[in-house]
This record gives C-alpha cells, structure tokens and sequence, in this order.
C-alpha cells in the first residue's frame, strides 16, 4: 500500500464525537476502509481514570471495539461490528462513561486531547432571537484540543456569550502565548468553522506551525 500524505491521511480521517477528557493516542479509522497492514486503527485513553477505548480489525471488514479500564481488564467489547456501523457503535461504547450525544464530529488526529467540547453544529442562522438554544449552544467555551507534544492549544467560542449578535472566535495559541496566536479567526457560520478547524488541524499535521516557530 502507497504510503499516505499527511494531508492525505487528515482528510481520510473519519469525524468522530469525542467528548471532554479523551486523548487521542493512535488514528488510522477512515471515512472509507482501506487496505492497512495495522492491527490496532483507534486508541483513545481517559486522563482522569486512564480507560482506554479500541479499534482493532479483525479482517473481512468486521471490526472489534474494546474499552480496557487501566489495568488492561476488559469493561467491554463490542465484537464483529461492520464497518458501515462502526463509528455510531465506537461512539455508543464512548459515551457510556459519559458525555453529550449532540457534539459536533470532528477530524483529531493522534497527539491531540479535548479538553472541552461542547460545540454543535447548530446553525445561529436559523435560530430566533429567543430560542433557548442561544443559552445551551452558545456559551462563551465551546471547545478546546491540546497537544502537549506540539504546546499547541485550539480554543473556540463564541462571543459575546449567548448572544444572537455573536462569532465564532478560533485561536491556536503556542507555548500559553495568548497574545501571539499562531490563528486567530471570526467566522458565524458552523460550517466555516468546521473548515477552518480543519484547516489548522491538517497544518499541525504537516508541521507547518513547528516549521514556523523553530520549535
């Protein structure tokens, strides 16, 4: 198999819902399966109590998902999953430790951690000035990854707080620098900012931003 570019490898990445406290420790699950000779596709491990949820695949595009508790013992498995059910059955076994069934999907590559993520793909468009979604999908913190091996923080919110006349506000921050961010951007639109976190997403891939700071 032809060995993927690292902006091919991002936009083959499958979206997944991965609420707060997860690392993303291995990613090679693709919107497409794809002839791999790797056993093990998907690691995602807990900081706070350090379970572990895997992707192995198990040929004839079956699939077995496993959460391990710290210890490597078994909590669950989910056992000859096909492909075209794997992701909603991954995000099943997820959420069982907790976490919202509404988050917006997203492309994390390995490295990265979300730290918070309450964003959703509601569009402020098409919302009336009193709806209560305004109060519920609007706060000031919608999202935060970290990449501890990079010191690289993404940070979305939307501003002002719970208000219909608000952005979005993306910033990718090195080294805690909050006055120099690497990105800083407005948009309304989920779907641009959907485009625009990928963007930075696929740049950290390619070490753009490494390349840029000398770090």
């Amino acid at each position: 198999m032809r060995a993927l570019t690292k902006s091919q490898y991002f936009f083959k990445l499958h979206p997944l819902m991965v609420p707060a406290g997860w690392k993303v420790k291995e990613n090679h699950l693709y919107q497409k399966p794809i002839r791999d000779p790797r056993h093990t596709l998907f690691i995602l491990e807990n900081e706070s109590c350090g379970q572990m949820v895997q992707v192995e695949y198990a040929g004839e595009l079956k699939y077995v998902i496993r959460m391990l508790n710290a210890d490597q013992t078994l909590v669950s498995e989910d056992s000859d999953a096909p492909y075209e059910q794997l992701v909603d059955r991954l995000e099943d076994m997820i959420r069982a430790s907790g976490g919202a069934r509404n988050l917006l999907r997203l492309r994390i590559p390995a490295g990265w951690t979300v730290v918070h993520h309450s964003l959703t793909d509601t569009n402020p468009d098409e919302l009336a000035p009193d709806s209560k979604a305004w109060l519920s999908d609007f706060k000031r913190d919608l999202l935060k990854l970290r990449h501890d091996e990079k010191r690289l923080l993404l940070d979305v919110e939307w501003y002002p707080e719970c208000s219909p006349a608000g952005h979005y506000a993306l910033k990718l921050i090195k080294n805690g620098n909050w006055n120099s961010p690497l990105e800083d951007m407005l948009c309304i639109h989920p779907k641009e900012l959907a485009y625009e976190i990928n963007a930075v997403l696929k740049k950290t891939c390619e070490h753009q931003y490494v390349e840029e700071t000398g770090a």
